[in-house]
């Protein structure tokens, strides 16, 4: 485990119980109504929210249709509140870089202000391409700020958090890992602080 994992845990389990209220909980509402809209689920789809925090965002979703959901997050106590909230739903605490689900075993993955939290982005787009049935969708919300806001924050911001941040990410740079990991661009949602993409694994 690298040190910002262990930030990561720190600070989430810290806030596990009041995240909803929290600045990081209402930040990433914006991100998870939009990401609501885009995930296009039916009957009998399996869904699976990496990063799920407490659970908020896959509950959404699972009042769309009647499907199979899951969730996980590397914090033991945001898996603790999950599990009291939304005994309903199947939560695990594990890493996004390290699936442990078969191949092809879910319609649609979804990743909410997350991503930079990861070591390797790469390797969760590895592993959403795995885990993902043939067509199956993926749908990532992250922070998208002009150059020197992700530089200050990236240098001076994140470091002072200690919330096991890494580099926030242009939206070359997003785009970049969907097609260079096997995923068809289908729809954009950004703005000057947001950016949703959507993709289609090929």
């Amino acid at each position: 485990m690298n040190k910002n994992e262990k930030y990561s845990i720190k600070k989430y389990d810290s806030i596990a119980n009041t995240y909803d209220t929290s600045l990081e909980g209402k930040y990433t509402e914006i991100f998870k109504q939009k990401m609501l809209e885009l995930c296009d689920v039916k009957e009998g789809d399996k869904v699976l929210d990496v990063g799920c925090g407490n659970g908020k965002l896959i509950d959404k979703i699972s009042h769309k249709a009647k499907i199979k959901a899951y969730g996980i997050d590397i914090s033991p106590n945001m898996i603790k509140e999950c599990k009291s909230q939304y005994p309903g739903i199947e939560f695990a605490v594990t890493s996004g870089e390290k699936l442990p689900f078969d191949d092809g075993s879910f319609d649609i993955v979804t990743i909410c202000c997350v991503l930079h939290h990861l070591h390797n982005p790469s390797k969760f787009f590895e592993e959403a391409k795995r885990v993902l049935v043939k067509d199956g969708i993926i749908i990532v919300g992250e922070p998208c700020y002009p150059l020197i806001i992700r530089k200050i924050t990236d240098w001076i911001v994140s470091p002072l958090l200690k919330a096991g941040d890494n580099n926030l990410f242009s939206h070359k740079r997003l785009m970049k890992l969907f097609t260079d990991n096997g995923f068809i661009i289908t729809e954009v949602d950004k703005n000057d602080f947001k950016q949703i993409v959507k993709g289609q694994a090929s």
